[in-house]
């Protein structure tokens, strides 16, 4: 360790001692500075520097770290957000986790107690006891309610220890673009023939998924009930926002063993930002990433198409014609041969993903009756096609949108029970968050948009629920991309 990380070390030794004063140490805990709360409250204006948590009535032990990839990496942390979890799956495995968030207070043992057992792995026990942790301005409060033996605390001092998040996700992204060549970066014209060409034939034998009456590949997705689905919306060519997410939790530890799926729900080219509406770099080289992706987990990533997958001219947005402007781009960047080969994977693509715990598809439920059979044979159905990609809900000035009826007789159509989640993209309920629940005030009803620029949302399976998660967007395209170099 540095000069500089040695002081810093130093003085949250310092720091701990000074707010834990008059605390007796926690002989049962193998770590130093140690310390007993026993119905205690201390504020520690820790920051940077993650903190273990063991809890009665068996020393449960939760970490409790700063939300920052870059910050935590350099030693010059100023995150305020601060998240908890088990860190006996954190590492391994899709799980959950709490956040703390400036102003906001996390109490463990009741409130949320269905949440807190699948994400925290609690015992059936833990609501005997209550503890809890409020973020003022970066400053926690502990307090322990327990009346018997007390919640235990210590700072994770060891190196290792306090940059583990960190240096796990940094070994994800060095993996992620080892996988995809060494650097995330534009494909040659000819290695991204070949790449689309080989999703294509991919497609046409898509694991899970029925022939229509044509012999061609259905329109849905039936996912296995062991595998663990991860959801993201409309990413618009965000490709920091996929990076993200391969780069959190376990969701590529599980992708890579088989036992999770990715499913985007489409439209993951067209720049949504005001200014950038006729760009198309960034559709290119996300739509190379993902097609990577799919051709290395052919049978764990899904994508569902999307009313921007296409080349119409009735794809367009605030007048530009993006879908004409992506058919130029892609004739002038990579020549009409691979053009052709794009129109083909669209008219490949899957519209519906659904399992035991989820439905999903890219826009809307239909508004008429169906059958299953009628999804697998959809591209008989055009008005089918548009209402699942392109409808929205009802408004006053929109009585063609679906409603929670909709939504209702669509789980039947797949014999779920009432309360499965139902999960959209395309319709962001506002510009400045990336998942909504209960939307419409339909219960387990979820819009999840990969698109925004502060955070994304996945739904996730944790346990037997789907469950929504959000993360803070980084720069990591620019970043993993470094990690090349060293």
């Amino acid at each position: 360790m540095n000069q500089t990380g040695l002081k810093s070390k130093k003085s949250l030794i310092k720091l701990i001692k000074s707010a834990f004063s008059g605390l007796s140490q926690c002989e049962e805990v193998d770590l130093k500075e140690s310390y007993h709360l026993h119905g205690s409250k201390v504020k520690v204006p820790i920051h940077c520097y993650p903190l273990q948590i063991n809890l009665p009535p068996d020393g449960k032990a939760l970490h409790l770290y700063p939300e920052s990839l870059t910050n935590a990496i350099d030693n010059n942390c100023t995150s305020h957000s601060f998240i908890v979890f088990d860190p006996e799956h954190y590492y391994s495995e899709v799980s959950g986790f709490f956040r703390v968030d400036d102003g906001e207070k996390l109490v463990i043992g009741s409130q949320d107690k269905a949440r807190q057992k699948d994400f925290l792995k609690m015992q059936a026990n833990f609501s005997d006891f209550v503890f809890s942790i409020s973020n003022e301005d970066g400053n926690l409060i502990f307090r322990d309610y327990s009346p018997n033996s007390g919640s235990c605390m210590s700072p994770l001092l060891k190196e290792k220890k306090m940059l583990k998040v960190a240096t796990w996700r940094r070994k994800k992204l060095k993996r992620l673009a080892k996988l995809y060549g060494g650097e995330i970066t534009t494909l040659s014209d000819k290695k991204a023939l070949t790449l689309l060409q080989d999703v294509n034939k991919i497609l046409q034998d898509e694991a899970f998924r029925e022939k229509d009456k044509d012999g061609n590949p259905g329109g849905v997705i039936k996912i296995p009930s062991e595998m663990k689905p991860f959801i993201i919306g409309d990413l618009h060519g965000k490709l920091d926002n996929l990076l993200v997410v391969l780069s959190q939790n376990g969701f590529l530890e599980e992708l890579e063993q088989g036992t999770a799926c990715l499913i985007i729900l489409g439209d993951a080219v067209h720049s949504e930002e005001e200014d950038r509406y006729h760009e198309m770099d960034s559709s290119i080289l996300i739509m190379d990433v993902i097609l990577k992706l799919k051709q290395l987990y052919p049978e764990h990533v899904f994508y569902l198409r999307g009313n921007h997958d296409g080349f119409s001219d009735e794809i367009a947005k605030c007048g530009v014609a993006q879908g004409l402007l992506w058919k130029k781009a892609l004739n002038k960047s990579r020549g009409k041969e691979y053009r052709k080969e794009m129109e083909r994977f669209y008219d490949l693509l899957p519209y519906v993903a659904y399992s035991e715990k989820m439905i999903c598809c890219h826009a809307a439920p239909p508004t008429s009756k169906i059958k299953l059979e009628m999804l697998v044979n959809i591209k008989r159905n055009n008005g089918l096609i548009k209402e699942l990609n392109q409808n929205r809900l009802q408004k006053a000035s929109r009585p063609g949108g679906y409603t929670k009826g909709d939504v209702k007789r669509f789980r039947k159509v797949f014999d779920l029970p009432a309360d499965t989640p139902m999960i959209v993209g395309h319709t962001p309920i506002t510009m400045d968050d990336t998942l909504w629940v209960n939307v419409a005030e339909i219960e387990d009803h979820y819009v999840v948009y990969g698109g925004d620029n502060d955070r994304i949302g996945v739904m996730a399976l944790i346990g037997n629920k789907m469950y929504p998660l959000k993360y803070p967007v980084e720069p990591l395209l620019d970043y993993v991309n470094s990690l090349s170099e060293q």
